[in-house]
């Protein structure tokens, strides 16, 4: 290994795992695509799993070893295994998940025959979530980059689902596309949601995207996770991750191209973002700071004035909570 390029480097920042992190690291270092190299970044874990991800790679010299000084959370965590990533590609995985043994072989093959800067997988909760997928998959193959990129930008297609690629867990991304054009994960102390800040500019820079139609990558929904914390999809955090599309697309001269998609990602997230102060615990001073800090985008009230989310098939109480939200950001 040491003198010969890894075909993927994958990077998994580590802070408590608790028991799931040694099926996470089981289902890496057994992966049938030997050539790989697995840098865990331990991000200040407190239950031990410091001493587990250093107990793997005492066994196996592919695994690096990375220790935060400071808790770094998630987004800068991946940056510093980018910074020492070796591999051909890069992929990454969250330290309570696990894959099928056959991941990387598969995803690195299908680079290789492509001859693709970025492979996609598959990765659905639920039986329902990959029918639905299913029955719109081909739009993806026509226009891929740009199909991705409105699906990610809107957060989801018109009839309101959302969209289909946000996590980067199931995919690889060749190195050379990440370093050349210096994308890097946002600081998620403070944006949010940084899977899609990542892969916009990752499908906006890859001159060839590919499609796996497998699903390989397995998320474990627990009380832990991050991405269901108010905390992290707070009206702060994710107006701020809105407002960074916003300066991509802009400055990338993509505007007026994707410009339907923002309005519709803006309504989507503003509008979670507010419920969120409501909901399950009403607030009415965060709700009023909420609102006053959303209203404050220039792109706001363009996007509540001129699009409208499709009908709500909720109960009744939940539409008319939703149409006061939509009238008083315009």
């Amino acid at each position: 290994m040491k003198n010969t390029v890894p075909k993927v480097s994958i990077i998994v920042p580590i802070h408590n795992a608790g028991e799931r992190l040694n099926a996470c690291l089981d289902t890496l270092i057994n992966q049938t695509l030997r050539s790989i190299e697995i840098i865990l970044v331990l991000d200040c874990p407190t239950d031990g799993s410091d001493v587990i991800a250093k107990q793997y790679a005492d066994k196996d010299k592919r695994i690096i070893i990375l220790e935060n000084d400071t808790n770094l959370h998630i987004g800068y965590s991946r940056n510093r295994g980018i910074e020492v990533a070796t591999g051909e590609f890069i992929g990454f995985s969250d330290h309570d998940d696990y894959r099928e043994l056959s991941m990387y072989e598969e995803l690195y093959s299908k680079a290789v025959t492509d001859n693709s800067y970025l492979v996609m997988s598959y990765q659905f909760d639920s039986e329902v979530e990959l029918a639905r997928f299913n029955e719109q998959s081909d739009i993806f193959d026509i226009k891929p980059k740009e199909t991705l990129l409105s699906d990610l930008i809107g957060f989801g297609n018109i009839e309101g689902y959302g969209a289909s690629f946000v996590n980067i867990t199931n995919n690889i991304y060749k190195n050379e596309l990440i370093k050349s054009n210096d994308i890097r994960f946002v600081d998620t102390t403070k944006i949010t949601p940084e899977d899609v800040l990542f892969q916009i500019e990752c499908i906006y820079y890859a001159s060839k995207i590919s499609i796996l139609k497998k699903s390989f990558y397995y998320h474990i929904s627990h009380d832990s996770n991050e991405g269901g914390n108010y905390s992290y999809i707070g009206y702060e955090k994710r107006s701020a991750g809105i407002a960074q599309i916003y300066s991509f697309i802009k400055d990338k001269d993509i505007f007026e191209l994707y410009r339907d998609s923002f309005y519709r990602g803006v309504t989507k997230q503003f509008l979670n973002a507010i419920t969120g102060t409501i909901y399950p615990e009403m607030s009415i001073c965060k709700f009023i700071k909420a609102v006053k800090h959303l209203r404050s985008y220039p792109f706001c009230k363009t996007a509540f004035t001129n699009y409208s989310l499709p009908t709500s098939k909720n109960r009744i109480i939940n539409r008319i909570v939703r149409n006061f939200l939509v009238s008083i950001m315009k």
